[in-house]
């Protein structure tokens, strides 16, 4: 059953990590650091448009699964938080930027301040991203991701 569990949990963490990635991509931004708008005239209309057109979306090298794989190799569970067994999804909000670091990395749901800093910690140490495109042009983009803490099976 646990075993279940786990898996589940694998796979749902899969699933909001590319939820976040796809919701998050109305943040991109452009070169010079602002909104990415663009007005269209047609003869139709007169009407001004504003649209975010994120063509390719930032990429952690060697995908999703890397990305996975990166977290469970770097975490380092907290002593005090395990042995007050203090479990739970930490979720971290990031940047790419233009040049794929990350940047402005800021938990948007906490569970405890130790799982917290060791979820930032992690986020911070990402090697540098494929950063997004828009119009072909490198630009910023936002990204919430889970960093689950689990203990496993308990006794």
């Amino acid at each position: 059953m646990k075993k279940q569990l786990n898996k589940l949990a694998k796979s749902s963490a899969l699933v909001i990590i590319a939820l976040a990635a796809i919701c998050t991509t109305g943040y991109a931004q452009n070169n010079d650091s602002s909104v990415c708008d663009t007005t269209q005239n047609t003869a139709l209309e007169e009407e001004e448009y504003e649209y975010f057109e994120v063509v390719q979306i930032s990429e952690f090298p060697g995908g999703e699964r890397a990305l996975r794989k990166f977290i469970a190799k770097n975490l380092n569970y907290p002593e005090e938080a395990k042995s007050k067994k203090i479990e739970g999804k930490v979720y971290v909000n990031f940047v790419v930027s233009q040049t794929g670091d990350v940047k402005n990395v800021k938990v948007m749901r906490s569970i405890d301040p130790l799982l917290d800093n060791e979820a930032i910690r992690i986020v911070q140490s990402m090697p540098k991203w494929k950063p997004a495109k828009q119009r072909r042009k490198p630009v910023d983009c936002s990204f919430t991701i889970p960093i689950v803490f689990s203990l496993g099976k308990k006794k």
